[in-house]
């Protein structure tokens, strides 16, 4: 970050010398009044500018060489040079340059010496003496500001600042006075010679300090004083003088510039001390914030004019360091105040965070249940417990609201009163929650103690009051907004619970009431298959006992009428014979599922190997697949184990299956039936291995068996593959080839799998359609029956 030299000009304004500043571009960024006027410019023209255009081409070489040593604590450059004004006249200019007097910046000093062409040898060794005295005081005066800008303690600046003046200037005593009046101030800090007197925390007042005494501090002048007792403006400070042994004294005035004043400072109009008005009236007037004072006590002092410059120097930069260390206390101040205030707003978040979590785990625990006595006594427990209370009640009002009944409690440090009816009339505060749909929060007397405390919430919602929610505490407790707000909150989803609670009770009625009709409509589905099945079965018989009549007349009769009869007859026969076979194949699926769905008949285990069972299950479609030019592959792994279950419910669903696998697979396409075994590795540890070290066994057990069966040619959308096994479902639109069915099926082939301990599902991809039945290897039943009744029919189509 640049350094910002504009504050330091105040310093060097008053110097008799030519100052010019210039950073590490080249560039002028600084000067004061003399530079311009040895150099015949204005401040304009110079500042901004490079500093070879408007500086003397040897002093400019004299800077780039001092610049390019790098060397900080390299003694400044001397030179002499001619400065010529435009009327011709020309000046002999002695100068110095400081390679980095301030951070990144040169200072370049100009000092007049006579006229050009003047007997300079003869006075060179005294200009070379002025010049080495002028960069001693530079080089004090930066060591001493760098020492007081090391701390931003005002209490470490002071301290500082007093013991190098007193060191710098050999005097016996440097001291701090702070003005705190218009005619009064304080010495706060103190260097002085252990041979004489402290005057540490003296107060002093001085009459005579105001009107042409503080402005004259106020024009940044110091006061040199060789005698105290011939000064005309000591006469308050006589006796302190002499209490003190003051023989001589320099004064330099400490001043806080408007600019460089903190905003709550130039509000308040400054330093109290420096009176409401300046001496010209203008707000740029400085604050005289003190006198940095030096005393020869051992002997009269004739001071210095460039001792007398050192302390105003060394005074300004001590306003400076005063006036940050302010500006940093400040805003420490400022961020001690913000900390405080982000650890109350912390801790308030922390309050609400905390309450929230509370909030969420009683909601979450309310929603947990639809029983409405667990709700409401969850919702008393968790506020008694969590608030500290001494009791937490629920309460209801009778249906004329004349009466009151406590119906729920949690009594922590008071006896029960559950079940509790008082009437109304007589606890004004109900009422009065009840109405204004608020809390309400009064002190009552308890039933069976002393005076408490009576926090009422009501527990309502849009469709009316539900009951009261009552926090019983000491009766001096006050609720905070955070509790205040828990109850509210906690009333609210009680009310949400319980009326969720009262629905689920209702739904539950109904979905008994539904139970029983739909048990009715499976009893009307029994009994109406069971006398359709009759006439159907009559249809049936006739239609082959037509077939067969038509057959021997064609047989006995020669007559071209009986040929003719036939040949239009019989395509009606077949009808009638498909459709006798359709309806009773739907009657047979209707009582299937009744059947399944009562879950009335025990099921019949047996051990079947499905190498030999599938062909069997196949061979009915074989023709089918022939007709439609279709491809039927049965694959089944060497390592079959045996299955164990009911043989008919399983020859059913694979029946089903095929027979989906057959209707939509076009012509040319693949069936595929394959079998798949999950094999997982167990280590049978055997007692007598354990017992002699021996290793253990690790063996192969097959934990699943997947019956997959694959078709080509048709691909069911994702939103469809779960309906497809819901009674009577079929899938829009995805029948091309027109077979038609009742969608009953695959429903009856679910509830079968799930009745033998498996499950059926369906995936799709890629112009394919894979039905899976998964099958349990692990866990089946231990008694086998290996024969099946004859009684149990086997429907192999579906």
């Amino acid at each position: 970050m640049p350094f910002d030299v504009q504050p330091f000009w105040a310093l060097f304004d008053e110097s008799l010398d030519g100052v010019v500043a210039i950073d590490a571009t080249g560039c002028v960024v600084g000067c004061n009044a003399s530079a311009c006027g040895l150099l015949g410019r204005s401040r304009e023209m110079l500042v901004g500018q490079p500093a070879a255009d408007v500086l003397p081409a040897s002093l400019c070489l004299d800077l780039q060489r001092s610049q390019e040593s790098r060397q900080a604590s390299t003694e400044p450059l001397w030179g002499k040079l001619d400065l010529f004004a435009e009327d011709g006249t020309a000046r002999r200019v002695a100068y110095g340059i400081a390679s980095r007097a301030l951070p990144d910046l040169s200072l370049v000093t100009l000092r007049e010496v006579g006229h050009a062409g003047a007997n300079f040898p003869a006075n060179c060794q005294q200009i070379e003496e002025l010049l080495r005295q002028q960069a001693q005081r530079e080089r004090v005066l930066r060591g001493i500001t760098q020492r007081i800008r090391q701390s931003l303690s005002v209490e470490t600046i002071l301290s500082t600042a007093v013991e190098e003046v007193r060191r710098v200037l050999q005097v016996d005593r440097a001291l701090i006075f702070r003005l705190i009046s218009a005619e009064a101030g304080v010495v706060i800090q103190e260097s002085v010679n252990p041979a004489y007197p402290l005057t540490l925390e003296m107060k002093l007042e001085d009459r005579c300090f105001g009107g042409s005494c503080r402005a004259f501090y106020q024009q940044q002048k110091t006061r040199l004083v060789p005698d105290v007792h011939q000064d005309a403006w000591a006469g308050c400070l006589a006796n302190y003088m002499q209490q003190f042994r003051v023989k001589s004294k320099m004064v330099a005035a400490i001043l806080q510039r408007n600019a460089l004043q903190s905003p709550d400072r130039a509000a308040k109009g400054g330093n109290p001390a420096a009176g409401a008005d300046h001496s010209d009236g203008s707000p740029e007037m400085p604050t005289l914030w003190g006198l940095l004072i030096v005393h020869s006590c051992e002997t009269h002092r004739q001071w210095q004019t460039s001792e007398a410059d050192l302390l105003q120097h060394i005074a300004d930069q001590l306003a400076i360091a005063l006036q940050q260390a302010e500006l940093y206390n400040q805003v420490r101040q400022l961020n001690l105040n913000l900390e405080d205030k982000v650890q109350q707003r912390t801790a308030e978040l922390e309050r609400s965070l905390n309450y929230e979590a509370m909030l969420r785990r009683i909601s979450d625990r309310l929603r947990d249940s639809l029983d409405e006595h667990q709700i409401l006594q969850t919702a008393v427990q968790e506020l008694a417990e969590q608030l500290h209370l001494s009791s937490c009640e629920v309460g209801f009002f009778s249906d004329d609201d004349k009466t009151y009944q406590i119906a729920y409690e949690f009594p922590i440090h008071l006896p029960p009163v559950r079940g509790l009816e008082f009437r109304c009339e007589d606890h004004h505060d109900l009422q009065a929650c009840i109405d204004a749909q608020s809390y309400t929060h009064i002190c009552g007397q308890h039933p069976l103690a002393d005076w408490v405390g009576l926090f009422r919430c009501p527990i309502a919602d849009e469709q009316g009051n539900l009951g009261i929610l009552t926090l019983v505490c000491p009766a001096e407790r006050v609720f905070t907004e955070q509790e205040i707000r828990l109850a509210e909150q906690v009333a609210i989803q009680c009310a949400i619970a319980i009326r969720q609670a009262r629905l689920f009770q209702a739904a539950q009625a109904q979905v008994a009431e539904l139970e029983r009709l739909n048990q009715l409509k499976d009893d009307f589905l029994n009994t109406v298959s069971h006398e359709l099945r009759t006439p159907l079965s009559n249809i049936s018989m006739a239609t082959q006992m037509l077939e067969i009549t038509l057959r021997d007349m064609t047989k006995s009769v020669t007559e071209p009428l009986a040929v003719q009869l036939l040949r239009h007859a019989a395509p009606f026969v077949q009808i009638l014979k498909e459709e006798s076979l359709r309806e009773t194949s739907l009657i047979n699926d209707l009582l299937e599922l009744a059947r399944v769905d009562s879950e009335t008949e025990p099921l019949l285990w047996t051990t079947v190997n499905l190498r030999d069972i599938l062909p069997h299950i196949a061979e009915p479609f074989l023709q089918y697949v022939h007709n439609q030019q279709q491809h039927l592959e049965i694959q089944v792994p060497n390592d079959l184990k045996p299955l164990t279950t009911d043989l008919s419910y399983l020859e059913r669903i694979l029946s089903e299956l095929l027979h989906n696998a057959c209707k939509y697979t076009p012509a040319g396409g693949e069936i595929q039936v394959r079998i798949e075994q999950d094999i997982e590795d167990i280590e049978d540890i055997k007692q007598a291995g354990e017992q002699t070290g021996g290793e253990a066994e690790a063996i192969s057990v097959p934990r699943q068996l997947r019956i997959c069966v694959t078709n080509t040619g048709v691909e069911i959308p994702a939103e469809e593959r779960d309906r497809i096994f819901e009674k009577f479902y079929r899938i829009p639109n995805n029948d091309p080839w027109k077979y038609g069915g009742t969608g009953l099926g695959l429903a009856l082939a679910r509830k079968l799998a799930v009745l033998i301990g498996g499950q059926l599902s369906v995936k799709s991809a890629s112009g394919q359609t894979t039905f899976v039945l998964a099958l349990p290897l692990a866990g089946q039943p231990q008694d086998v029956i290996t024969a099946i009744p004859a009684s149990r029919d086997t429907h192999a189509n579906a």
